[in-house]
């Protein structure tokens, strides 16, 4: 009975402290979209720029640290601004929301896989290891015969492994589909090295296959 309290007690614990951090979350997400004592503002590479504070991108990315750091040391006028020019309004919104609440958005619009195609980019680009996670997991969980060209691309640029793996392996499940489809010309005129692995990858697929 001693061991069943205990253990009771430590989900108790737990689930304290698994709420008390949704509640700090929830609390950042307030103050920053109210635009409670905001510092800096982050410019996207199309839109409004959106307020945001120092503090926050400087504990969830050491290059925001950095980039931060030398422009209190220069004083430079434009300290109060950085630029993510890779990203758009809605894609620099998705990204700010993660620092601050460390939770993944579900978006419901058409245009959510480029969304987290540029959110991967940008995870790689800043150092958020987390969000890189979120956002591999999510996008392997998603890849078929209609995205795996973009995703193929954007594991590419991100250095991802796993998502690499994860899309190789479905466009040579998917080969004919995929490499006969009029975006995988495109996709050819941009990605030779790409190409030269997946013909790789077809070519093992027919050594191993049964004859």
């Amino acid at each position: 009975m001693q061991g069943m309290r205990d253990a009771w007690e430590q989900v108790k614990e737990m689930r304290g402290r698994e709420e008390e951090a949704h509640q700090r979350a929830a609390f950042l997400a307030m103050a920053w979209k109210e635009g409670v004592h905001t510092d800096i503002v982050v410019k996207p590479g199309t839109g409004p720029p959106i307020p945001a504070h120092k503090a926050i991108l400087a504990a969830r990315s050491e290059v925001f640290r950095h980039m931060l750091a030398a422009d209190e040391r220069c004083k430079a006028p434009a300290g109060d601004a950085i630029s993510l020019p890779e990203l758009t309004h809605g894609e620099l919104d998705l990204f700010l929301a993660f620092l601050y609440t460390g939770a993944l958005e579900n978006n419901k619009d058409d245009d959510g896989d480029h969304q987290l195609h540029a959110l991967l980019v940008a995870a790689d680009k800043y150092d958020v290891p987390f969000l890189r996670r979120a956002c591999e997991a999510r996008l392997a969980a998603a890849v078929d015969a209609s995205n795996v060209l973009r995703t193929l691309e954007v594991a590419d640029l991100s250095s991802s492994a796993a998502l690499r793996e994860r899309a190789m392996d479905t466009l040579v499940h998917h080969a004919e589909q995929v490499v006969f489809s009029p975006e995988y010309d495109d996709f050819a005129v941009r990605n030779a090295g790409l190409c030269v692995e997946i013909t790789r990858a077809l070519l093992g697929k027919m050594k191993t296959a049964p004859l």
